[in-house]
């Protein structure tokens, strides 16, 4: 699988860039839309492919399935009963009130089991605190000649002593079958929305798929 080089996305003017500065970077992929309209923002394109809030990123039946298993058990052990630590550990007071205000939607809103942290014209950052990881995931995006780019980086930061361990457990699971299987739903809901020839070689590298050592992080 192709590793995807970090250099073009830390020049990119992202406020992520400091507000996550010393947080490993886990995984970074650039999946590549071709069509789409004049000026679209993060939202609408996350709304199209199923990152937003109405729509969620279509996968398969053993996806599914992890996903499920993964919910069960936090609720066995309680992983995600975490509102105590929400308050300690979010990056939210960290935004600035005029970062707050350029927000198209309203920092701190939850969207399924993350949380918005902000949402720029073309920068989306949200958080996931539970008591395994404390997890950024950023979509980013980027105007081609053909259409759009879509960058999506996964920041884990150590929350306790049992994170190494989570991450350790769920990464080749999350490199194997989950990440390929959101990656096929983003493009297929793209797909739909813009049939353009040649969709299906729209993916540059796979979502989720670890950049290269000395590269991300």
């Amino acid at each position: 699988m192709n590793e995807i080089r970090a250099d073009g996305f830390r020049q990119m003017p992202l406020r992520a860039h400091s507000l996550l500065a010393g947080i490993p970077l886990r995984t970074l992929s650039r999946v590549d839309l071709p069509g789409g309209r004049r000026g679209m923002t993060i939202a609408e394109i996350s709304a199209i492919v199923g990152f937003g809030d109405q729509v969620e990123v279509e996968v398969g039946p053993v996806t599914k399935a992890l996903f499920w298993l993964r919910g069960m058990i936090g609720r066995i052990f309680h992983w995600d009963d975490a509102q105590d630590l929400v308050g300690s550990v979010s990056y939210l007071p960290r935004l600035s009130e005029d970062e707050r205000a350029r927000s198209l939607i309203t920092p701190g809103k939850p969207q399924g089991i993350s949380r918005v942290l902000y949402c720029f014209e073309h920068e989306y950052l949200a958080e996931i605190v539970n008591r395994t990881v404390h997890c950024f995931w950023l979509l980013a995006l980027e105007r081609t000649a053909t259409g759009y780019a879509l960058y999506l980086a996964v920041y884990v930061k150590k929350l306790n002593w049992f994170t190494p361990i989570y991450m350790a457990l769920v990464s080749p699971m999350l490199k194997w079958i989950i990440y390929p299987s959101m990656e096929k739903g983003v493009r297929s809901r793209w797909a739909r929305e813009f049939p353009v020839a040649g969709n299906d070689r729209g993916v540059a590298s796979g979502i989720g798929r670890p950049a290269a050592s000395g590269r991300a992080g």
